[in-house]
């Protein structure tokens, strides 16, 4: 199965309530976009860096908003990272120790990015560069590329740290705001990278951690199979209708016939594939929650409570109720 550029829904979101905020017409955007328009339910799932980027560009536009990106910086915080990628960070005691993390883990949060350090005349370069040439550089995603950036140092040197410089490949007006909210920072455009600068002094800045400096084995994008992959994106869909195979064969860039091809190559079909998925998101909500099993039935998209238990049954073997009873008194033994 070809590799998809996707990134992490949590993302999404904080543009999609600046849009809000001024009054975009979000889901119909999204909708025409063929992304999924109750996304903001679902920040742990995947979704794809093309179509995002399409939405986002055409949202910008329509609106008349230059500084999209500047204005996600405001509503974006490291909460917002994985919790995988949080416990390993907190695991490490120095700032490069975390950027290093970084490096390693950014797959956890988009699947083409890349980060690394380059070190001169007492300063470093730390950049965060798209590895894909599908998606050109654009000031919308650099000013996400640089954040997460910034905000890894900032979990060792506090939240008013900010760096020498902040560089972006692409050729733009940084607004007023940014500057003013960086007053010591300098700006470049039309860079090598997109990175930011600071003295190497910063990278030995430290914090005592009682964690083991051992990073976790990660269950990144990058490690799943095709499949998968193709279950994370699916599944913020399944919130409402599943879609199309025409809209997944979109986000992977090829006709629905070769995606076909491609599954049944994987030993699954579409229609298999969906069935998968809203099995898997159904036996979660039956394990963590007491909603009524028509509920359930309803939020994924079945006919009646009947169709779901045929359905589920068709996949566990077992009922829903039983396999909520199960859980239950699994829960209870531990």
């Amino acid at each position: 199965m070809d590799k998809i550029s996707t990134c992490r829904a949590a993302y999404l979101i904080p543009f999609i309530d600046v849009l809000r905020d001024i009054g975009a017409s979000v889901e119909r955007e999204l909708a025409r976009a063929k992304l999924p328009t109750m996304v903001e339910e679902t920040p742990e799932e995947l979704v794809s860096n093309i179509l995002s980027m399409d939405f986002l560009t055409r949202s910008a536009r329509l609106e008349g908003v230059d500084d999209l990106g500047w204005l996600w910086v405001q509503k974006f915080s490291s909460s917002s990272f994985s919790a995988e990628l949080l416990t390993a960070l907190r695991s490490f005691p120095t700032v490069k120790a975390r950027l290093d993390c970084l490096s390693n883990l950014i797959a956890l949060e988009d699947s083409d990015t890349r980060v690394g350090l380059i070190g001169f005349n007492g300063s470093a370069e730390v950049y965060c560069d798209s590895k894909s040439s599908e998606i050109p550089s654009d000031p919308i995603s650099e000013w996400t590329q640089v954040t997460v950036l910034i905000e890894a140092v900032r979990s060792i040197t506090g939240e008013n740290w900010s760096p020498d410089e902040i560089r972006f490949k692409s050729d733009f007006s940084v607004c007023d705001a940014a500057r003013a909210a960086n007053p010591n920072t300098r700006f470049l455009t039309q860079s090598a990278h997109t990175s930011i600068i600071l003295p190497s002094s910063v990278l030995a800045a430290s914090k005592l951690t009682c964690a083991a400096a051992q990073v976790p084995e990660p269950n990144t994008p990058n490690k799943l199979d095709g499949t998968e992959n193709l279950k994370r994106l699916i599944r913020p869909y399944l919130l409402q209708v599943a879609p199309k195979i025409e809209v997944l064969a979109d986000v992977m860039g090829v006709s629905p016939r070769s995606l076909q091809r491609k599954l049944k190559q994987s030993g699954s079909s579409y229609s298999e594939l969906i069935e998968t998925t809203r099995f898997e998101m159904a036996a979660e909500m039956l394990r963590d929650s007491d909603m009524p099993l028509i509920d359930i039935a309803m939020m994924f998209g079945y006919e009646n409570q009947s169709n779901f238990g045929r359905s589920f049954r068709r996949v566990a073997g077992i009922s829903p109720g039983k396999y909520r009873r199960e859980m239950f008194g699994r829960q209870r033994v531990a």
